[in-house]
């Protein structure tokens, strides 16, 4: 219900919403592409899940979000930003002023809830009441110390910025960034055929990491992004298709099946190649070239 009720949410919105499985229930589309995972108790996010997430966001551009109810002992609050794994998570009030463009203020860390005061906002109220630190440390009953870290942008309470605020009469505040950048932590392959591809891609000099929960099982950076499943059985590749159909459609992602033995030239019109002819490709150049053939 609650992965519905984001849908919805998404879809009213404005933005092209696909479903999914795994790490990603849904992957959304208006400006900047998102993959969300909706759960109602966020502790029961997974490490898995999350490199998974974040490896989506280096590969396919696309900003992970979790969004959820509650967490074992409490309910996320509203306008406050969490974390798990790394990973931005929000409630799904939060969530749905996030997507119509109302930035959250508050992040939940160690020790607390912080905010942060816009450096130049703060530097441009100074100037306009022409007053100094030393003033707006009588005015504000905040120490100088605290007044310089928060010009320098440091994180403080929300008590802090309140005062700052009453002084000036308007929020100082900036809001919390959801985008962060992640490094590729690429997954060793376990399976014969997984470690055969491994080899054969990177022979080719082709970006690539392996997921364990996602509707697919690799993506690989080339131009535009693909995904694939590289799979020895017809029927996960089957059911996998709908999904991959759904982001070349509506994402601009590119997609093609990996077999370990020959299935056709495409199945439920997704390219199909097996790892027999990959290793017979000297190039990359080829590798896109043979896609491309077998799209229908």
């Amino acid at each position: 219900m609650l992965i519905d009720s984001v849908e919805k949410m998404l879809l009213e919105s404005g933005f092209l919403v696909s479903s999914g499985f795994g790490c990603f229930d849904l992957m959304a589309k208006k400006d900047d592409p998102m993959a969300l995972k909706v759960l109602m108790n966020i502790d029961s996010f997974t490490h898995s899940e999350a490199e998974d997430l974040k490896t989506l966001s280096c590969f396919l551009g696309m900003m992970p979000l979790l969004v959820g109810d509650r967490a074992n002992r409490y309910r996320l609050e509203e306008s406050v930003v969490y974390e798990r794994f790394g990973v931005p998570t929000m409630s799904p009030g939060t969530f749905e002023c996030f997507v119509n463009g109302v930035m959250p203020e508050i992040a939940s860390r160690r020790g607390g809830y912080s905010v942060s005061v816009d450096p130049e906002k703060l530097s441009g109220a100074m100037n306009m009441a022409d007053m100094s630190f030393a003033e707006l440390s009588g005015a504000s009953g905040l120490s100088r110390k605290t007044l310089y870290k928060c010009r320098s942008g440091g994180a403080v309470d929300g008590r802090t910025c309140e005062e700052i605020s009453k002084v000036f009469g308007e929020s100082l505040n900036v809001a919390v960034s959801v985008k962060k950048e992640y490094e590729n932590s690429a997954r060793e392959p376990r399976s014969c055929l997984k470690k055969n591809v491994s080899r054969q891609l990177t022979r080719m000099g082709l970006a690539y990491s392996f997921l364990s929960r996602s509707p697919f099982n690799l993506v690989i950076r080339e131009g535009g992004a693909i995904v694939s499943v590289v799979s020895h059985d017809r029927k996960r590749l089957e059911s996998s298709a709908g999904v991959l159909q759904q982001l070349e459609e509506g994402f601009g992602l590119s997609a093609v099946f990996i077999t370990a033995h020959g299935s056709g030239r495409s199945i439920e019109g997704i390219p199909a190649i097996s790892i027999g002819e990959v290793s017979r490709m000297s190039s990359r150049d080829e590798f896109l070239r043979s896609m491309d053939d077998r799209q229908f």
